[in-house]
Parts: structure tokens; sequence; C-alpha cells
């Protein structure tokens, strides 16, 4: 498993690859806690599962921690490139409506740019 970080018109983009599964949730967790730090005000986050080939509870547990940590300040997620049993997880976990999904990095760049 592997997550890398970019940054695109201020919404910071989170790559993941391989399975998103516990023995590798410290270092995504760690790594999307420092990319935070440096977005203070009502971060703009988009996770791209493109690459991903599974996630289990604790990948599920750390968006879901990522997104209580950012919703209070004006925060946003989206993600990109879910494939069908990624999704089928997210829907049966009824995170659905907190994670946007969205066609491609365009669409979900403006829609997170947008305002509330």
């Amino acid at each position: 498993m592997a997550i890398t970080v970019s940054e695109k018109e201020g919404v910071v983009i989170f790559r993941l690859s391989g399975r998103v599964i516990t023995p590798g949730i410290e270092e995504v967790s760690e790594t999307i806690e420092a990319a935070l730090a440096a977005h203070a005000s009502s971060p703009r986050l988009l996770f791209d599962f493109k690459e991903v080939t599974g996630i289990d509870s604790s990948g599920l547990g750390a968006l879901m921690k990522t997104y209580a940590d950012i919703h209070p300040h004006g925060g946003k997620i989206g993600v990109i490139n879910v494939n069908k049993r990624v999704k089928n997880l997210i829907v049966m976990a009824r995170l659905i409506t907190i994670f946007k999904n969205f066609e491609n990095e365009d669409d979900a760049i403006a829609a997170l740019l947008e305002h509330p």
C-alpha cells in the first residue's frame, strides 16, 4: 500500500494504491494528518482510488476520522476512480453521503472549491 500527496488549486489530492488495510493504515493516517497541518482552515481533500485493490474497516475508519477532523472547520472530502468493490463497501458502511463521488479530477476540484 502506498499514498502520494499533491495539490491542485488548493485541493489536497491523496493518491492511494494497493490494499488500504490495517497494516498500512498508520502510514495513511500520518500522511493525511501532515497534509492537514499545512491547511489549517476548511481543507478540501480529494482521494483518488484508481490504484486501490481493496479496503477494510480500518481504511474506512481512517477516512471517517479525517472527515470528523475537518467537517467542523468547513472542510470537504471527495473521491474519484472508486471501483465497484470499494464503492459497495462505502455504500454498505453508509458513508456515501459523506464522501462525494465524482467522475473525474477536474469535476471534483470544481465542486470542492464551491462555497457551501
